[in-house]
């Protein structure tokens, strides 16, 4: 019974990473101003995307997927050895909260720039680099769905551990489903998402300060006002001469 509601959990996690890694993007990472109704209701064909991207990140759908579900009942199995040392896997007791802790996930995480330079370049170490992130989402999200699987059932761990690990998995997941770093660390290929911190928009800024200061320091000429200058009559065919016509001049003579 744990076993088989281990992979409803694990269905429900995927799901819910794609949910909100569709809307982390559409919020926080494209950040646009106006949005479509429809992108708001109806995330289920870009979260199912999400899901198939992952497994194809590392070049193989399958060789992606099959890392994630043995990675996963990997974690699985690892959150079991509690009940070796000590009491039932399923007690509330420290050596069950140790090995339901993420620490498969984070060492992981951490450990990969390290693991990818030094075994990554050939054999299996070059299969487990390049599907880095479908790994790290199997280890995630597996003890997860062990820490769900074991609250559901059984009600004596503490709910607020479950809660924080959820968290604590999520938040890394995020970005690496959206094809970013988390915390400058690359997991799997390189992310296509970079954030140039170099030429933000205070350079360009403080180009417009500058202009603005230039325009300041020279303003420009002032003109020379304008001199009434007197019509010259003899201008106009026939000449006019020196005094301009009256309107006795155009009497109707009687």
């Amino acid at each position: 019974m744990e076993f088989f509601l281990f992979f409803i959990f694990l269905a429900i996690s995927i799901a819910l990473t794609g949910v909100l890694s569709y809307y982390s993007d559409l919020l926080f990472f494209s950040a646009k101003e106006n949005y479509h109704r429809d992108e708001i209701t109806k995330p289920w064909e870009s979260a199912l995307q999400s899901v198939v991207s992952l497994f194809e990140s590392g070049g193989n759908l399958a060789i992606g997927a099959s890392l994630f579900l043995f990675f996963s009942l990997f974690a699985w199995f690892w959150s079991l050895l509690g009940g070796i040392i000590g009491s039932p896997h399923y007690t509330s007791s420290f050596g069950n909260y140790f090995f339901h802790a993420p620490l498969l996930f984070f060492g992981f995480l951490f450990g990969f720039p390290f693991f990818k330079e030094g075994f990554g370049q050939v054999g299996f170490g070059k299969i487990i680099a390049d599907n880095g992130r479908p790994v790290l989402s199997g280890l995630g999200l597996g003890t997860l769905a062990a820490n769900l699987s074991i609250w559901g059932l059984y009600h004596e761990f503490f709910f607020l551990f479950v809660l924080i690990t959820g968290i604590l998995i999520l938040w890394p997941l995020l970005s690496y489903w959206n094809d970013r770093k988390f915390f400058s660390i690359s997991v799997g290929p390189e992310p296509r998402h970079t954030e140039d911190w170099g030429n933000s928009d205070y350079d360009e800024f403080e180009d417009y300060g500058n202009d603005f200061a230039d325009t300041e320091e020279s303003p420009p000429a002032k003109s020379s006002p304008k001199t009434n200058q007197n019509t010259d009559w003899d201008d106009f065919d026939g000449g006019l001469g020196d005094d301009a016509p009256s309107l006795d001049d155009f009497e109707d003579p009687k």
